[in-house]
């Protein structure tokens, strides 16, 4: 007999960490608020509990002690006979009772008017320091007891004061107004210590995009400041160390000039051969790598951003690459201003458009606004890329063999001078399929 199998039951796992995190705040600023909340409101709940749950307790237990122990002094005094309206004057001047002695009738209800905490510990005093029947009621200025005795009902009457401490609405009061004050300090100073913070990430943020205007100084706290300090000497490393390889660059590049220069001139003096044909090209290659160095090199340079309409820049690399041959249709409807490297970015949008003018017949560039980024999108017609291929593309002096060269007649270097151009903005550069049937290039950069 093969022993009974019990399906394998699959239990999602819950995580209530991850949930939490999603419902805290991200900021540091707002999470520093939560460190400093959090303690002042477990503070409260503390002091709440002790306070209200044991002092609280026992002031109300001694003042209905106190209450009864009069209450059981006046009817003492009644029940032995003495002249009521003497116990009435004394009680009224030295324990501040109200008295009325009730002669004809009886108690008709015995206990408390209503069962709450307030009700429950006058009851308990009562019932301790009274053997008589009793009943008790209260209102929003008075409390009335009526006590069954020998010479009828005893009705008293008293303040509610008496079994009311002014310690707890004051405890309340200086608690919360205190709690208040200490956390609009602590928010002030926090501010204080995150701004720092908030101008090194703008000044590293602006440093991607390129734009160095805006001055930065290390501030803040101890650690805040090293931070500030390795941020800057991040910076001038970087700088130097891009300038001195672009420096090599075009030095090494210039320098073959002028040897270039006097192989085609020699060869331009030899005699026509089908082997100099070759040499020829060769050195013409050769040329228009040298070329494509310099370009790369001067398309890193420190060329200062400005601000200026996306339109301005757009329009007159357009209207002089469009012909008869190849129609570019712009399609920007809003006038958005965003901050470029002007010369740089002509560049990019140039090689982008020619490469699309190679290999298409036409072109739509179109602007799109959207909440924090600026999307160009360029669409054309031409065999597009293969997708695996899309990304080898950017590499520089990577050249297709098969489908579509965006850098033919060049030396491979089109698109990465595309790529580095949109990354000095801090933007992003991508290829997709056009619904044209070619290749669409998306340029998303931040505003």
């Amino acid at each position: 007999m093969s022993p009974l199998k019990i399906p394998a039951l699959k239990v999602g796992l819950f995580h209530p960490w991850r949930t939490l995190k999603k419902l805290l705040p991200q900021s540091l600023f707002g999470r520093s608020l939560i460190i400093l909340v959090t303690p002042l409101i477990l503070v409260q709940v503390v002091m709440g509990y002790i306070f209200f749950d044991r002092h609280t307790e026992t002031i109300l237990r001694l003042l209905s002690d106190t209450i009864a122990g009069d209450i059981a002094l006046v009817l003492d005094c009644v029940e032995k006979g003495d002249d009521f309206q003497r116990i009435k004057d004394l009680a009224q001047r030295n324990l501040s009772l109200d008295l009325s002695l009730d002669s004809e009738n009886t108690l008709e209800k015995v206990g408390v008017h209503r069962h709450s905490w307030l009700y429950s510990f006058l009851d308990a005093a009562l019932n301790e320091k009274i053997k008589a029947s009793y009943f008790v009621r209260m209102d929003s200025d008075s409390i009335y007891i009526s006590i069954n005795s020998s010479k009828g009902v005893l009705k008293i009457k008293l303040s509610r004061k008496r079994l009311f401490s002014r310690t707890t609405p004051l405890v309340i009061i200086w608690t919360a107004v205190s709690s208040i004050l200490l956390f609009g300090v602590a928010s002030l100073f926090m501010r204080n210590q995150i701004r720092p913070i908030r101008r090194l990430s703008e000044a590293a943020e602006r440093f991607g995009r390129g734009d160095e205007s805006l001055p930065f100084k290390p501030e803040g706290a101890t650690e805040v400041r090293k931070a500030g300090f390795a941020f800057l000497l991040m910076r001038d490393r970087l700088k130097r160390q891009l300038s001195d390889r672009l420096e090599m660059l075009a030095g090494v590049s210039h320098d073959l000039r002028t040897p270039l220069t006097r192989m085609k001139l020699q060869l331009t003096l030899m005699k026509e051969e089908e082997e100099l044909k070759a040499l020829k090209q060769d050195v013409l290659v050769m040329q228009e790598m040298i070329e494509g160095f310099l370009t790369y090199a001067r398309g890193a340079g420190d060329e200062e951003a400005k601000e200026i309409l996306i339109q301005d820049v757009l329009k007159p690399i357009i209207d002089q690459i469009k012909t008869a041959d190849f129609q570019i249709t712009l399609e920007c409807f809003e006038n958005t201003k965003i901050l470029l490297k002007v010369g740089i970015f002509n560049r990019c949008l140039t090689n982008l458009l020619l490469n699309s003018k190679r290999y298409g017949k036409s072109a739509v560039v179109k602007v799109q606004t959207q909440p924090r980024h600026l999307q160009i999108i360029i669409d054309d017609d031409g065999p597009g890329i293969p997708s695996i291929e899309r990304e080898n593309v950017f590499r520089p002096f990577y050249r297709l063999d098969q489908a579509r060269n965006l850098d033919s007649g060049g030396v491979g270097l089109g698109l990465s001078i595309a790529r580095d151009a949109t990354r000095s903005h801090g933007g992003q550069i991508y290829l997709r399929q056009s619904p044209m049937g070619g290749l669409r290039v998306v340029i998303r950069l931040p505003l």
